[in-house]
This record gives structure tokens, sequence and C-alpha cells, in this order.
């Protein structure tokens, strides 16, 4: 039976299933829909539910470090090396002098940021730990919010200042954090649906060929339990085709990355599938009509091919799943002006 959600339990669900923590910090600029969730999560109730909720969907509660959760569980699970990145940055952060105390200015230089995370981690070069450091902090937790000056003059060949503005949340998640990578993480044993949610959480789509029979078994004969369990947090349908489940989130919008635009079109034109070693002519072939005169990247096309679970790649041989079918790429000259996206006719 589907746990129904109160409307401050499912926020909090869905702050974990965005960013894998949920902390208890509050200011006078928290939203109310937040302080809310915070003062909900105070009361047992609350927390046994959510728990209740998350074990039956895929088998793993949050962990409670004075009532901040942490939920890593997704496809930004963190190896070694992102590991060793992320806990230098918040050590870095944590001990910036400029930080201390309840400032309201918290912008501190990139650069110093990153060259204090080289200083412990020094088998990455500063590049990438800037990567690293945005997809983390960025990108998934939202903790550093990218602040460059509002005017820079037009006559002065001058180098843009890059900032972060650090959330005053970074504490508490730094404790909860740290506390997580402590201690040892175990899966406990999980039965098919709790995998199969598993595997639509991370990759937000299946196919049958890809899945094993029994699994997609228990696809078929669960898809109405498993969609209503999705559909409790409000945001997700699932979508389950003869050859593919999709699980479709509200809160995303259409994707205007030109690599992505040019990794649907490409998987819908190649067939039962080619060699690999011509899929970088194919790309530069289906940019060249698709997007001309614009220098696409390689490798971002190919990650996106991947990333979408449009294609599986088996013994040098690149295949297209049911899901290159399922979506529509547009360029500018067929949309609006400013733009190249990835409709999903189905939904729109």
């Amino acid at each position: 039976m589907v746990t129904k959600l109160h409307a401050t339990e499912r926020f909090v669900i869905n702050q974990l299933i965005d960013r894998g923590v949920f902390t208890s910090t509050l200011t006078p600029r928290t939203p109310q829909a937040t302080v809310e969730a915070v003062m909900a999560l105070k009361r047992t109730v609350t927390q046994q539910r959510i728990n209740g909720y998350l074990k039956n969907l895929v088998g793993t509660i949050p962990e409670n470090y004075q009532e901040n959760l942490v939920w890593l569980l997704g496809p930004l699970k963190e190896d070694a090396e992102t590991v060793h990145v992320l806990l230098a940055t918040l050590k870095a952060v944590i001990n910036i002098p400029e930080l201390q105390g309840d400032r309201t200015d918290r912008a501190v230089l990139t650069q110093t940021v990153v060259r204090q995370v080289h200083s412990e981690v020094t088998t990455l070069d500063e590049r990438e730990i800037h990567r690293l450091i945005t997809v983390l902090f960025v990108d998934r937790f939202k903790l550093f919010i990218p602040d460059v000056p509002e005017y820079t003059p037009v006559d002065q060949d001058q180098e843009i200042t890059e900032y972060w503005d650090i959330d005053p949340e970074i504490n508490r998640f730094a404790q909860a954090v740290v506390t997580h990578f402590r201690q040892k993480q175990t899966t406990p044993p999980l039965n098919a649906v709790q995998r199969l949610n598993r595997a639509l959480l991370i990759k937000r789509s299946l196919n049958r060929a890809t899945t094993s029979p029994q699994l997609w078994q228990v696809l078929q004969d669960n898809r109405q339990a498993i969609a209503q369990q999705w559909a409790e947090l409000d945001r997700f349908d699932l979508e389950i085709g003869d050859d593919y489940a999709l699980l479709l989130d509200h809160t995303r919008t259409p994707s205007r990355a030109k690599p992505t635009v040019v990794a649907i079109a490409l998987a819908r034109q190649i067939g039962v599938g080619i060699p690999l070693e011509k899929l970088n002519q194919k790309i530069k072939q289906v940019a060249a009509v698709l997007l001309p005169n614009y220098p696409i990247n390689l490798t971002l096309v190919k990650q996106a091919l991947t990333d979408l679970g449009l294609v599986t790649i088996q013994s040098d041989f690149v295949t297209p799943t049911p899901l290159a079918t399922r979506f529509m790429a547009k360029t500018q000259s067929e949309e609006e002006p400013e733009h190249d996206s990835v409709n999903d006719p189905k939904t729109r």
C-alpha cells in the first residue's frame, strides 16, 4: 500500500531526490515551504512516514543527523576521488575567515577555493577540481551560487573574476555529510520492485533489451502499483510501453542543449545500429545538417546518447533503444528563433 504523503513530507522527499540532503537551517530569507517542512520534520511521525515511503520505494531511508537528512542515492553516488574533492571543499570553505559568523556577504573567490582543494587533492588539476566542485556544490547540492560582477567596462580588456556565494546551510551540511562518510555504508537486501525503482530513479528510463526478463515481467505485472508510488510525489509520471519504461519529471524543462538535440536526431537515424568506429563521423554528419556552422562537441553528444538511454554499446556496435523514437528534436528554425530544444511530444 502506498503511503499517502502530506505536502511537507512530499517537499522533503523531493529535496532529497534533487539534492541528496535536507538541512534544517532557517534564516530570515528561508522560503515558507522550507520553514514548514523543517518544523514538520521535528515530529517523529513525519520522520516515520518519510522513511516508510522511501523504504517501500527504493529500500533505503535517509540518515538523520540532528534533523539534517542525508540520502545519497542516484546518478552521483560518489566514488573515492569525488568524495575526496567533496570533503576537501567543505574543509576549505568552512575555514575561510570571511565566512565566520553571521555575515550577509558570503561571496568567496572561486579560485581561492579551487587552489585550496588542489593543495589536498593533488591527483587532479585545477580545471578538473573546478568542474567537480561545480557538479557537486552548484548543480547538485545547490549550496554555491555563481556570482560575477554585474558590470564590466567594455573598454577594459580584463579577466572576469568569478565568485561563489556560499549558502549559510554549509556548516550543517558539512556536519551531516562528514558523519555519513565516516560510517560504513551498506545496501540492504532489495525486492524486485525496489530494484526497479532504484534503476528508474538513477537512469530515468529502462528498456526491455537491457533489463533482465524477470525484472521486466515484474514491471509489467506491477505497473499500476509502481506508477502510483511515483505519482504520490506529485512530480513524476511513469510511462510504460511495450519495450521501454520512462520516468517523466514535471520539474524538468525540455533540454535546449545542442549536443542533446544532435544525440536524439542521431539515435533516430541509425536504423538497426552502426559500428562504434563510425559513430564520430555520423555525429558530424547529423550536426552538419541540424546545426550548420556550429562546432559540435563529440564527447558531449556521446555522453547525451548514453545519459538519455538512447543507445546501447556492446561489442563495438551502437544500437538505438526504443527510447530513440520517443523524443523529437527541433532546431531553432522549427521553433522559437533563439534556441534548439528537445521536445516530448506525448507530454506537451
